[in-house]
């Protein structure tokens, strides 16, 4: 077996075929890997932005940057947080340009479809975690909600591991005080 062989097949060994064939731009394997990570893209996406319509417009672009910048995916790194993290610059600009830009109020009624009630307690949690900034919010929701490690937290962000776990203890803490058990 010749060195260059044996180096292929480690090579495919340590990595999947469908990143190997993604970073190659093989379509197939890409609407494969949409496919694996749309739901999670989703849920982070929606958490962040609150809005359905901008949530569906989002993933859709995040994906289709994926897809233009994937040359500058490194097969060796998680393709997860490198997809969240597009998905989290595209959600923060959004939120940027929704401050520049209100959009106008409406002349009509409003007719939201009210979703089913939550229980007190979850109630008293959704409404503390409401009023945490944004930072503590985004790694709450990326530790619990979307079970990523802190590694993974820190590519998304760009912040150390240190710095997120201080984060998130202090957002803890915030919650802590905040929700009071009945007694």
């Amino acid at each position: 077996m010749c060195p260059t062989s044996r180096r292929n097949d480690q090579f495919a060994t340590r990595y999947s075929l469908h990143l190997i064939q993604f970073t190659t731009m093989d379509r197939d394997a890409f609407t494969e890997l949409v496919r694996q990570h749309q739901p999670g893209v989703s849920r982070f996406v929606a958490r962040y932005l609150r809005s359905r319509d901008d949530s569906d417009e989002i993933v859709q672009e995040t994906f289709l940057r994926a897809w233009q910048q994937i040359a500058r995916f490194k097969p060796d790194t998680n393709f997860a947080a490198w997809v969240m993290t597009i998905a989290r610059f595209l959600c923060m600009a959004r939120l940027k340009d929704a401050q520049r830009h209100p959009p106008p109020a409406s002349l009509g009624p409003q007719h939201e479809p009210s979703a089913a009630p939550l229980p007190e307690n979850l109630e008293k949690l959704r409404a503390a975690c409401e009023k945490l900034p944004l930072p503590q919010r985004e790694v709450i929701a990326m530790r619990f909600f979307d079970d990523l490690d802190y590694r993974s937290i820190a590519q998304i962000t760009g912040d150390s591991e240190v710095a997120l776990r201080s984060r998130l203890h202090d957002a803890l803490e915030k919650l802590k005080s905040t929700i009071k058990p009945d007694k």
